[in-house]
Order: C-alpha cells, then sequence, then structure tokens
C-alpha cells in the first residue's frame, strides 16, 4: 500500500493509505509511539533500542511532518535530524497489529483415534537441511509430539541433534538424565515400575518445555512409552465438567520434590490459560504433588475436581503408545503433553534412554531464524 496522506491531531498522526486498487484506509500512530520507536535511534550493529524516552517531555508534539508514497518524515523537538518512517516501517508496525511471528502455529487437539500415530521425521534430514528442521519443529508444536527416527547409536547424538535448536535445561536432575533402574532410586522414574500419566516437575519455578527423550537400547519385555494430549483433555473438561475446570484453574496446588540434597517447591494451578482462554500450561504429577493447604471447605470439591480429572486422564481413548527403539527420540512439550511408560522386567534385557529438556522460547527462536532461509 501506498500513503496518500498524513494528517496530523492533537495525540498523533493519522496516515491515509491507498490499495492497488486505490481503496482508501487509515491508520492512527501516537507521536509518542512514533518518538519511542524511531528507526534511526537504534543501535547499528545490536539493533537495540539506545533512544531514552526520560529524555523528552510527554506529551511530545513533532515540530513539522512530511510525507510521500514511501515514507513519513517528522522532525522532532530536540532532534537534530527528522525521524524517517518507511511505509513497510509502518505497516508492519500499526499500532494493534500483532507482528507477523513464523512460530505461531494453529494446535491441534488430539486423541488415540484423531492422531493414529505420532507425527515422524527423520533426524538426518532435518539436521542437513534448515527447512525440514523447521517443519519439523512446526509440526511439533502443532501436535505437541514428534518422534525422530535414525539417530547415530551413540549416547551423545541426542545431544548433537538439540544443539540445532537451543539451550538445554538445567534442573536438578542435570542437563541430561539418564532413565535405567537404579538400585537406589530419587525419582520413580528410575525404577522399573509402571508410571501413570504425568507431566514432569511441576514442582519447578518455571516448568520445562520440550522435553527430548531419546532411545539407546530397548529391548526388555514391556515398558511402552504412552503419551495423552493435555489440550483435548481440558478442552474435553471445559465442555463437559465446567465446575471442575474452573477448579483446577483457579485453586494453586503445592508441588515439591525433595531428596537428600534438594527441596523445590512451587504453588500454581493444574491448568493456566492463556489471555485469550486457550491452554497455556497443564501440570499434572500426583507422585510430588505435596499434601494440599487448602481449607477444609475446599478440599472436598478440590478432591473431587481432581479425581475425576485423574479417571479422565487415565481413559484409554486419550492415550497412544508406542515401543520406543534404538535410534528413536520422542520430543513432547511437557507443558501438554502428559507421558507415562508401562512396567517392565529389568531382567528381561536392556532399558536404556535418556532426555533433556529445552525451553518453549528456544524451540520458538529457532523457528523464526530458520524460517528466514526459506526464500
Amino acid at each position: 500500500m501506498k500513503i496518500s496522506n498524513a494528517e496530523p491531531g492533537d495525540r498523533g498522526i493519522t496516515i491515509t493509505w491507498r490499495n492497488e486498487q486505490g481503496e482508501p484506509s487509515t491508520t492512527a500512530y501516537p507521536y509518542a509511539f512514533l518518538r519511542d520507536n524511531d528507526p534511526e535511534e537504534l543501535h547499528p550493529q545490536t539493533r537495540e533500542r539506545v533512544f531514552d524516552l526520560t529524555s523528552v517531555t510527554l506529551p511530545i508534539r513533532p515540530e513539522s511532518h512530511a510525507v510521500s508514497e514511501d515514507a513519513l518524515c517528522v522532525s522532532w523537538p530536540g532532534k537534530a535530524s527528522p525521524s524517517t518512517y518507511s511505509s513497510d516501517w509502518l505497516q508492519q508496525y500499526a499500532p494493534g497489529k500483532r507482528r507477523a511471528d513464523a512460530s505461531v502455529v494453529k494446535r491441534v487437539a488430539w486423541d488415540r483415534q484423531s492422531l493414529g500415530e505420532i507425527p515422524r521425521s527423520n533426524a538426518p534430514h532435518c539436521v542437513a537441511d534448515p527447512i525440514a528442521l523447521r517443519d519439523a519443529l512446526l509440526t511439533l508444536k502443532r501436535y505437541g509430539i514428534l518422534l525422530l527416527d535414525s539417530l547415530q547409536d551413540s549416547l551423545d547424538a541426542s545431544l548433537v541433534f538439540g544443539d540445532h535448536i537451543g539451550f538445554r535445561r538445567r534442573t536438578n536432575f542435570g542437563k541430561m538424565f539418564e532413565v535405567i533402574n537404579l538400585p537406589e532410586p530419587n525419582n520413580l522414574a528410575y525404577t522399573a515400575l509402571a508410571l501413570p500419566l504425568h507431566t514432569d516437575l511441576p514442582n519447578q519455578e518455571i516448568v520445562p518445555g520440550y522435553q527430548f527423550l531419546h532411545c539407546y537400547r530397548n529391548d526388555v519385555t514391556g515398558g511402552e512409552s504412552i503419551f495423552a494430549d493435555g489440550l483435548k483433555l481440558c478442552e474435553d473438561l471445559r465442555d463437559e465438567a465446567p465446575e471442575d475446570f474452573e477448579l483446577l484453574r483457579s485453586v494453586k496446588v503445592p508441588w515439591r520434590f525433595h531428596d537428600d540434597e534438594n527441596d523445590i517447591r512451587s504453588y500454581r494451578p493444574i491448568i493456566t490459560l492463556r489471555q485469550d482462554g486457550a491452554l497455556d500450561y497443564l501440570v499434572f504429577n500426583a507422585h510430588i504433588a505435596d499434601v494440599p493447604d487448602l481449607p477444609a471447605d475446599l478440599l472436598d470439591d478440590f478432591y473431587l475436581a481432581y479425581q475425576r480429572f485423574m479417571q479422565r486422564i487415565r481413559d484409554p481413548q486419550y492415550a497412544i503408545s508406542t515401543t520406543l527403539r534404538p535410534g528413536e527420540m520422542v520430543i513432547f512439550d511437557n507443558t501438554r503433553v502428559l507421558h507415562s511408560r508401562a512396567a517392565f522386567d529389568p531382567n528381561s534385557g536392556e532399558r536404556h534412554l535418556c532426555g533433556y529438556y529445552i525451553e518453549r522460547n528456544e524451540v520458538d527462536s529457532r523457528i523464526r531464524v530458520l524460517d528466514r532461509l526459506k526464500c
């Protein structure tokens, strides 16, 4: 679109646009917004703002302005040279307009029937082709889960892959954890017992984002990996049991992990919503839910809602299972997808998995950077 006019007002400048068909539209740009976001007052290398808003008096008005089809030029009090705002800049940063973001996808809620099997990508292909990696990460965001195959036969293979995405999160289990049967475990994952569906580490101040779980060895009897979509669970809960949904959204639950060296606690509700009302976080881990300190008159209602949600989580219609093979790695959104494991016989063979976490914003950042390469 081309600029056809710029009309100053008491609080800002209104730009009139003409599209290719000659049809007009208008956008208002407040003066403070224009002054604070002057494209010429960014550091040339870092692109960080160097303008200091406290250096001017608000409200502010320009001394003069000039306009062409492709730019708006504004002379500000105290600034030696005019500020130039190109038409592309003005359209990109129009007030109230969300910036284009290659990492934003429409999430698809799923259950066993609708998904069928876990989406799959080839690890070497993703490493060799940046666009293939971008597409794989977008699939991961869309469904909350992705299975990678053909990793090299090495414990470090998953780490090498993760380095193409972002920084690994350190927790009290380290930057990488190994899921094996230990004689003296500090977590049920390090046993051969069945694990019910859960999310990891709701006790942390910031819940880890994506979990990367690499199968290095697995020839035991049992031990299937099971997943369920918390987005689908929460959508169904809101539709079918709105009072339970509201209780689990509003009541903060104490979560706690403690061993000889750690005592890590947090309070957060099981369901956390975004500003638009969509699911942001689901946390659920009955094994590290601490003794609730809710008022007595709330405990009965809470436990009923909590139990009914737990029963819903375990409904087979939501679960999809797979036996991870050596060289496969499943990646899933730990704030959305619940995971579990069937019991296995530790005497029937070797089962050795390793895992780590990469935050959601790291995945989003990598998608955006990779998207720049598509042209």
